[in-house]
Formats: C-alpha cells, sequence, structure tokens
C-alpha cells in the first residue's frame, strides 16, 4: 500500500508514550493469553517488550487461566502497546475486541489490513477479523473451544462467536505483524453458519464470498422513480426496470417534482400511480411515494438510474429483509463506466464520499478487491435504494428539510441508531445516466453539517480512521491519527459549499 512505510514510521510508539504506559494503573487490569498456534521465537520476544505485562504465553495443547485469549502465530509480532490498548479498551466489559494487523514479509512490514467497525455482513463476505483480534474467557466457553490454527476453522469460529457477543469492540490502532497466510477459500464455515440449504457464491477473489438468502413467499415490491431529469431519464429508468426486474410482483410509483406532462399523464392512464407536487425537494417527493406505495419493499430510484443486473430485485430485497439491515444500495457507475458510489464514506473528500470514486471496477478489483464484497457502511446516496416499507416508516421517513443534501444518508444514521446496518451490494450493478446536482441553499448546508458532525470528527466506524479521506483507494491517513478536527465544519470542500 503507498506510503505504509512512512505511516508506520510516523505511528511507532515513542520511548516517553512507552513509559508512560508502563507507570500506568488500572482499575481491573485483565490477564492475557496469548496462545501460539505455530512454532517460533518472534512471538515471546514481542511480548518482553509489551508496556502491558498481565500476560502468559501459552499453546494450543493445554487450557490456561486468563480474561482474555489472543491466538497467533509463533512467528508474529505485537507492536510494544498492543496489550495496553487491548487492556485499555477491555475495561468496558468488551467480548471480542480486534484491532488492525499488517503482514511481515522478510522483516518488512507490508500489506495492511484496516478493519472497519463491527461489520456482521462484511464478516458473511470474508474474514475481515482475522488473527488480530481476542475473546473473552466467557465468549471462548460459550463458543466451545480453540479457534485451531487454520484460516478456515478460524473463520468458522468467528461465524459462530460473533452472533454471541453483545460487546465488540475495533481498535483502529495497527497492533499485530503477521506472517502472510493463505485466506480461507473453503464456503463450509459460512454454509454451516447460515444453514444447510445455504447459497454461497465465489466472491470477486479467493478468499471471498457472495451469501445469497432468498425471500420467502412473493412479496411486492414497490418502484418509486423520481423524474427530476426529465421525462428521458424517467422512460430509461422504468423501460429498465421492466426488462430487467426478475421478481414475480411488482409496482411503479412515480413521484414528479413538477406539473403533469403528457408522459406523466399517460402513464396515470396505463395504471401506475404518478403524484405530482411542484417544487417539492426530493426527500418529500420519496415520502409521497412510500406512502402510496402498498408494497412491503420500497426500491426508490433516480430519475435516469438503470439498473444493469438481470436479478437487481432479488438481490436487493433478500438482503433487505435480513433482520437487522435497514438500507441496501448497489454500485452505481457513471455513463463512462466509473464508478459513482460504492457506499458512502462520511469524510472522505471532505463530504459525503465514495470509496473507488472516479474509477472502473477493474482498477478497483486490481487495487482493493475487497471493496466489491457486500459490506455494511455508514450511509447510501439517494440514486438507487431499497429498504422494507415497515422500516422506512418507523424510522421516519428522509428528512425534507434536508432539500437536495444528505438526506439518504441521514436516514442511514437513524437507521443505525436503531441497530440496523446500512449494505452496499457491489454485485448489483445501476448506472446513471445523467447527473444534474442542485446547489443546496445554505439552511440546507448548515442542516446537512449538523446532521453529519459526530462522524466527521470522530471519523467514519465503517472506514477506518486511518485512512486517507483524500484518495479514492484506501490508503493510510499521513500522519496517523489526525487531529480530532480533521474535517471542521469551515473547512467544507465544494461539494459542500454552495456556488
Amino acid at each position: 500500500m503507498q506510503d505504509y512505510d512512512r505511516f508506520v514510521a510516523l505511528a511507532t510508539l515513542t520511548p516517553q508514550a512507552a513509559a508512560a504506559q508502563r507507570r500506568a494503573v488500572f482499575f481491573a487490569a485483565p490477564r492475557f493469553a496469548v496462545i501460539a498456534t505455530s512454532r517460533g521465537r518472534a512471538l515471546g520476544a514481542s511480548l518482553r517488550e509489551q508496556t502491558y505485562t498481565r500476560y502468559v504465553l501459552s499453546d494450543l495443547s493445554r487450557w490456561v487461566e486468563a480474561d482474555y485469549y489472543l491466538f497467533l502465530p509463533g512467528e508474529g509480532r505485537l507492536r510494544p502497546d498492543a496489550l495496553f490498548r487491548l487492556a485499555m479498551a477491555a475495561g468496558g466489559g468488551r467480548e471480542l475486541l480486534y484491532a488492525d494487523e499488517d503482514a511481515l514479509v522478510r522483516g518488512r512490514r507490508c500489506d495492511p489490513r484496516f478493519k472497519p467497525a463491527f461489520s456482521p455482513h462484511t464478516l458473511l463476505s470474508y474474514d475481515y477479523l482475522g488473527r488480530g483480534a481476542c475473546v473473552s474467557r466467557a465468549l471462548l466457553r460459550a463458543v466451545g473451544g480453540w479457534p485451531g490454527p487454520d484460516a478456515a476453522r478460524r473463520y468458522a469460529f468467528w461465524l459462530r462467536a460473533v452472533p454471541l457477543a453483545e460487546r465488540i469492540e475495533h481498535l483502529p490502532f495497527m497492533l499485530f505483524s503477521l506472517p502472510p497466510e493463505r485466506p480461507c477459500a473453503d464456503p463450509s464455515p459460512l454454509k454451516a453458519a447460515l444453514g444447510r440449504d445455504a447459497l454461497v457464491l465465489p466472491g470477486p477473489v479467493s478468499g471471498t464470498f457472495l451469501p445469497r438468502f432468498g425471500v420467502k413467499g412473493e412479496p411486492l415490491v414497490s418502484v418509486i422513480a423520481t423524474d427530476e431529469n426529465g421525462s428521458d431519464a424517467l422512460k430509461s429508468t422504468l423501460l429498465a426496470v421492466e426488462q430487467r426486474m426478475q421478481l414475480p410482483r411488482y409496482e411503479l410509483v412515480v413521484a414528479a417534482g413538477r406539473p403533469l406532462t403528457p408522459f406523466l399523464r399517460a402513464l396515470q392512464g396505463s395504471g401506475v400511480t404518478v403524484l405530482s407536487r411542484p417544487d417539492a425537494s426530493p426527500a418529500a417527493l420519496w415520502n409521497d411515494g412510500a406512502r402510496a406505495a402498498r408494497g412491503r419493499f420500497l426500491l426508490f430510484l433516480h430519475g435516469g438510474c438503470v439498473p444493469l443486473s438481470p436479478d437487481f430485485g432479488q438481490r436487493l430485497t433478500e438482503w433487505a429483509d435480513l433482520p437487522d439491515v435497514g438500507a441496501v444500495g448497489p454500485l452505481i457507475l457513471d455513463s463512462e463506466d466509473r464508478i459513482l458510489s460504492l457506499g458512502t464514506a462520511v469524510g472522505l473528500f471532505g463530504g459525503l464520499g465514495s470509496p473507488g470514486f472516479g474509477l472502473s471496477p477493474r482498477e478497483l478489483h486490481q487495487a482493493c478487491p475487497t471493496l466489491l464484497c457486500p459490506r455494511d457502511v455508514s450511509g447510501l446516496p439517494p440514486w438507487a435504494l431499497a429498504i422494507r416499507r415497515d422500516r422506512f416508516l418507523a424510522a421516519g421517513g428522509f428528512d425534507p428539510s434536508l432539500g437536495h443534501l444528505g438526506y439518504a444518508e441521514e436516514l442511514c444514521l437513524r437507521l443505525r441508531r436503531r441497530d440496523l446496518f446500512s449494505l452496499c451490494a457491489p454485485s448489483v450493478r445501476f448506472r446513471l445516466l445523467a447527473l444534474t446536482p442542485s446547489a443546496p441553499d445554505a439552511l440546507n448546508l448548515r442542516r446537512c453539517r449538523d446532521a453529519f458532525y459526530p462522524l466527521l470528527r470522530q471519523g467514519d466506524p465503517f472506514y477506518n480512521p486511518n485512512l486517507s479521506m483524500t484518495s479514492p483507494l484506501p490508503r493510510p491517513a499521513l500522519p496517523p491519527r489526525p487531529a480530532l478536527l480533521r474535517h471542521a465544519p469551515d473547512r467544507w470542500p465544494p461539494y459542500f459549499s454552495v456556488p
């Protein structure tokens, strides 16, 4: 990864910080058992450098009593502050703690893995937890035994442990340097976790998966489209939906922000529900369409956003039907097949940005293929969005006061506060044929800043805070862990500026 050597140099623990950590007093100091899953001397040597000393080193052959357990290869290394930071985080009674990790190749640190916050649906795509994680004694006993030394058994262990853990925390620090290993390419652990009849397809790269769930019965899907970009764009959207929709039951609802045109009247005459509300904001139009819709699922489509995947309806609704999923969005391309949206990362490019923006899917696949896996995100753009109707109404719908900016992402934040995740499913692809950005007014800007300011201060939990906020590809931030107010509202770039 570009600039990683410099990141490592800047993130190295200073002697002054190490001395301060050694003097620290813990109210309840947890004891760690570091279990070597293979032979090697490097692990023991790195433990002797730890600033936190309540640990014991053992192996898989015998049980040792401890509060937390780490399972690491004998040739792996812990950063000197690894146990200290884990002990600090364990004070809240967390059951599963995990931190970032990199690979150690011939003494050089490379291939960093900057992990997201707890992401159960990302875990269904690949083992993002990896080896840099520790579990509490209670959780280990609940799961029933060691995770094992190989990638497949460890992945199966995490899939069993995560549903049993109530408190999981990610530490955005590069605490582990481990020898390379081949990822788990066997879908058996995932099939066992999902059930015997689960269908698991290969993901974009070895070691990643694409689970399929299906939807019971034949629920009605309401496709709600707007005509902000004119009749031609709306025609393209409706035609593509009718050509590629494979679900047996769906209805069309058109929410128009202008008086009825001959085309809209013709749609009404053909049985399509058409709502006209001149000069209404996009969020208000979506809310009108949702109230008029009758389906169990709502699929919001921006006029001019056309589905490319023939089974888009099935794939989006099967994710949206999961009990802990709020909203689902696809991979959205522009007219030149460049990425417009792969889920929203709050703070990226100084506003509401998308990883991979401006790149082709092939370029992203070569640089960071795991971004093309289904994954949890903080927000989704309004161009294409699927959600269950009952969850949409229970959350209060879109906030019409946000006008043309941030209303879909703000709904995703409210869904998360209701313990519902927002998910990007890149295997479903749409193309936005026309994009006519509207300039938000000053009131819209202020309300949008207020809505997203907490994440702009703290960092997007699903986009590691140690990643650069100025690059479309995941690259380390320089310097590491920038100042708390790195995205202060008086320094927003043009995305949130009034022309």
